[in-house]
């Protein structure tokens, strides 16, 4: 059975501006609703801190729930040395306290042989705190937007645990094929992040991807087709549950939990 993460960024001070993200709460709803992987995004740990609170007091929260941290999302390495190399380090100084997994990445410049460098320093900074390294591709961003094109990179790169991370929204909204899904090797798969959507409103993908993701079978991707396939394959890795949507940011943190693993669950009993 797959291993579900419960993924935080809907609730991403990144998103809420002024609201408190509640971390915290997050953690126990999550663990109530029947999730021991836990996935807690960097802007809502940086809006944490800054408010008082310590990393030491979610890795306690977890620990005293039976949970522990997956992912840890997000890190982003691109042509803008002085700013990857500052969101590395700080990032390692998190990930030395709550020992994801996997430091999640997007890389949204070209990615010319510095950013390489980058990109190996980062898989050599986290490799020393047992973590690898999921790049997560974006369908609008201007290089790595595909599977095909995060594997070019990690061929380049060459990076020991490093992996192509396969997210249904942006699986169904890029370029990619259900055959580059298959030719997608396990060893190069670092996990999956999982969520539907209905039919596009607009062409701002930014903005879908943002507000208008759904629970899983209440939109209209092929999921089924997505799960049989990855289980045909083999896979039998960690799925991280990401809904990102305005309609349900203000649900109550119980509900709201419960109803992302009830829903991604009948996908991946």
């Amino acid at each position: 059975m797959a291993e579900l993460c419960f993924n935080t960024m809907n609730r991403s001070a990144y998103l809420l501006g002024d609201e408190d993200p509640d971390l915290l709460g997050q953690i126990d709803a999550a663990a109530a609703a029947g999730f021991r992987l836990f996935g807690p995004d960097e802007f809502s740990i940086a809006r944490f801190r800054r408010e008082g609170g310590r990393v030491e007091a979610l890795a306690e929260r977890m620990q005293a729930l039976g949970m522990r941290t997956y992912e840890l999302p997000t890190l982003m390495v691109n042509d803008d040395r002085v700013t990857t190399r500052a969101e590395i380090d700080r990032l390692a100084e998190i990930a030395r306290i709550l020992r994801p997994d996997f430091i999640q990445l997007n890389m949204d410049s070209k990615v010319d042989e510095r950013v390489i460098d980058e990109l190996r320093r980062a898989g050599d900074v986290f490799a020393g705190l047992g973590a690898g390294l999921a790049i997560e591709y974006l369908p609008w961003l201007p290089e790595v937007c595909s599977i095909d094109s995060t594997r070019a990179v990690l061929d380049r790169a060459q990076i020991e645990g490093a992996g192509v991370l396969v997210d249904t929204w942006h699986f169904t909204h890029s370029a990619d094929t259900w055959e580059d899904l298959e030719s997608l090797p396990l060893d190069e798969l670092s996990y999956v992040q999982f969520d539907d959507h209905p039919p596009l409103e607009s062409d701002d993908l930014v903005m879908e991807t943002l507000m208008r993701r759904a629970m899983p079978g209440e939109g209209v991707f092929e999921l089924d087709r997505f799960c049989d396939l990855l289980r045909a394959k083999g896979f039998d890795g960690v799925v991280s549950c990401e809904i990102l949507s305005e309609q349900t940011r203000s649900m109550a943190l119980e509900t709201f939990a419960e109803r992302v693993y009830s829903t991604s669950r009948r996908y991946w009993p």
